[in-house]
Parts: C-alpha cells; structure tokens; sequence
C-alpha cells in the first residue's frame, strides 16, 4: 500500500490559520482545474486517486542532486543527514495534495488561474507541450509526464521544507560543497548567447539567495543569543530586504533586454517600489498579502518562458502550498531555502559534461555524435509548443499574463501611494 503524503494535515492546517484570501469564482475555479485534472492524467481511472511510483520519487531526487553518490565523491552522501522517509523508494498516495489543496491555489492566485485557462484552452494548447528534440518522437516527455514531474517536486520540496531549520542548513551547506567541487573541474560550453546569459543569471542568483540564507542563520544565532534587538536586528532587517530588492531588479532587468516583457517588468517595478516589512527575532516579516500575491504571479509569469531542464522546478518553489498558500510571514525564509534548492540543482544540471552529459541527452534520443559538432550547432533538448497568435510574439501567453501582473501591479502601486 503506498505510503500517504506526510504532509496533509501540516497543509490542511496551514490552510485554515493563514491562508490568503481566495479571489476566484470557485465554480470557475473548479471547472478550470477538473480540465487541468484531465489533461494531467495524474488520477488512476480505476483508483480515483493520484499515487507517486518510486521512479516518479527518484527521478525528483535525481533532478535536485539528492541520488546516492558514488564512493571517489567527496561531498558526503544525503543520506547523511536526510531522515529516512525523504530517500525512501515506497510508492506515495498524493491524492489530498492534488484533489483538494492545489486547486487552493488557483482559487487564491488569479494569475496561476488564467496560466492555467490559457493552457488547457487556446484549442488545447497543452496537447502540443512537450520537452525533447525538435522533432517530436517516442523520447520526449508530454504534458502529463511534466504534471507527473511538477506533483513529485511539490512533494519532494514540501517534505524537505517540514524537516526544520537544522536540516534546512545542512542541505544548504550540502549543496555548496556539492558545487564547488565542480567548479574547478571541466564544464560544458554555452550554446548560445541566450544560454550564456542565463548562466550569468543564475550565478548571481545563487550568491544572493545564499547571502540571504547566512543572514537568516545570523538572525536566529542572535535570537538565541537574546541579542536580536535594536540595531541588530534592524540591520539584518535592511540586509534581507535590501537582497530581496536586488533579486527584483536583477529580473525587472531581464524582463526589459533578453526575456523581454515590459508589462511584467512594470509589475516588478511596483514589487521594487512598495514597502517591505521588517524581520521579528524569529525571522517572521511584516509582509502584506497583496505584496505576496503580485510577487508569486509576476515570479512564475517571468520564468514561464522555455527552459533547458525538464524538472518542472521552477513552477515548484512557486505553487507548493508552503508558499502559495502558507502565512506570507513565513515566505521569505522558505522563499530563500527553496529558491537556492532550484538554483544550485540546475547551476549543477548545466555543468553536466562528458559522459554524464552525453548520458542525460541520450534520454532524449541525442547521440553522442551530436556533441562533437560545435556548441552553437548541437540539437538540445528544451521545451516547445505551438505557437499562438500573434506570430510576431515569441511567447504569447506570457504577454497575455504580463497585462495581469501589471494590472495587479498598478492596484499596488495606487495602494502604496506610488504610481
């Protein structure tokens, strides 16, 4: 019998002391999401219930680095400070998590809502999402392998997340040693200008998300110092909140050169602008729903774009209901822990070279040939789909989304006094 996910009831009592307000019509919401549900083809016809195999729960791990490690490895394996139901290789009953909880999240995000609409319609869009080759064939993963990818990330991330700070801090530290063992080693080349950039981009990411961790870890060593009063904690205050304004403009930036979306970059800029509460002793922030919703629905609108990894992690650390639905006190700790998980997991990814590339590529049908030509010519598995109108645009759908955002943007900007 598979086990059930340990987590329903810390969910279904995050759902009843914090929650965001819903905003949806719930009948629309559950018309949406029922051919969400359908198209996903998570449900077993016979069971009526939804139930991760432990190749779905490896492959999660697999894409976050958490695999056994071999021996010549010097980064101590996860099992080492991991509790045992994490590794564990027992099928998981996620049936309550996407039956009665994920929908929460549509209700309560608009944006995650119309993501949705917009992807089951448009004449069935999803039928034509895929992550392969370009030439579409028995080795590429459709819509429902990707859904099947998306629910085992949400569970990995969410069983993570409940482990507590001890462990929260050892993985971190897990994940840097990881990574700087292979930064002096030999690296896959970019194969593109855009490739390149990206990899500027999440090395910049990577440093300040961990720079608001070892902030994080400051403030709770001060706190149980009884130190974490005065100017101490309000210079820790300025520290996370100042991190987390760097990060928006990093990506209000991309939003107005390479991933070009001015009306997303506007709902940045009211994000940038409004104010931010200061941080409690215990790492709680004063932080204001509306400010929460804006940033998830602008978050997941600027990373909607394709990408090069089939792991379905970014949309994770976004809709998992720890940050979509839990108390926006608690956003910007798990925000910081979850957003470095995904980082150093792909930065990892990308770094991937020899046969250890050639291996993952195969999965997809790319023969090692196909590394020998040069970087710019080589077939690379990514996302695709059918391109919508206007043909002129490269990403209809995020344009689509990007006039949500700033709509949103703009209710907070008048909020706040700005404009």
């Amino acid at each position: 019998r598979p086990r059930w996910l340990p987590l329903v009831t810390p969910v279904a009592a995050l759902l009843a002391s914090a929650p965001l307000p819903r905003v949806a019509d719930p009948e629309h919401v559950q018309s949406v999401y029922q051919r969400l549900l359908a198209a996903s083809e998570l449900v077993d016809a016979g069971t009526g219930r939804v139930v991760l195999s432990s190749a779905d729960l490896a492959r999660a791990r697999a894409d976050m680095h958490l695999q056994p490690r071999s021996e010549d490895v010097p980064a101590e394996p996860p099992g080492a400070f991991l509790p045992a139901e994490v590794l564990a290789e027992d099928p998981v009953d996620v049936t309550e998590l996407v039956l009665d909880t994920l929908p929460e999240v549509l209700a309560v995000h608009p944006a995650f809502l119309f993501m949705a609409e917009e992807t089951v319609g448009n004449d069935a869009f999803h039928e034509s999402v895929y992550f392969g080759t370009a030439v579409r064939d028995e080795h590429s993963l459709a819509f429902p392998a990707l859904c099947r990818r998306f629910v085992a990330s949400i569970y990995l991330f969410e069983t993570l997340l409940a482990l507590g700070d001890g462990s929260h801090r050892a993985l971190a530290h897990w994940y840097e040693s990881l990574y700087l063992e292979g930064s002096t080693g030999e690296r896959s080349r970019p194969f593109s200008v855009r490739d390149a950039l990206m990899g500027f981009f999440l090395a910049l990411k990577g440093e300040s998300v961990l720079a608001s961790i070892n902030a994080f870890e400051e403030l709770r060593r001060l706190d149980r110092a009884g130190e974490a009063t005065g100017v101490a904690l309000r210079s820790l205050s300025d520290v996370l909140n100042a991190i987390m304004r760097l990060n928006i403009c990093e990506a209000v930036l991309s939003n107005l050169s390479f991933a070009f979306w001015p009306d997303n970059a506007r709902a940045g800029m009211a994000l940038l602008l409004a104010p931010l509460g200061a941080f409690r002793a215990g790492g709680q922030q004063d932080l204001s729903p509306e400010w929460l919703r804006l940033y998830l629905a602008w978050n997941a609108n600027f990373i909607w774009p394709s990408h090069y990894c089939p792991d379905m992690m970014c949309f994770t650390m976004l809709a998992m209901p720890s940050l979509a639905l839990g108390p926006p006190e608690q956003f910007q700790y798990r925000r910081a822990h979850t957003l470095f998980w995904v980082v150093r997991s792909t930065q990892i990814t990308r770094r991937m070279c020899g046969a250890e590339r050639v291996a993952r590529a195969a999965a997809f049908g790319v023969p090692a040939s196909e590394f020998e030509r040069p970087p710019a010519e080589q077939q690379v598995p990514c996302f695709h789909c059918r391109q919508l109108e206007p043909r002129s645009d490269r990403q209809p759908l995020t344009s689509r989304t990007a006039k949500l955002t700033r709509a949103e943007g703009e209710v907070l900007a008048r909020a706040c006094g700005g404009d």
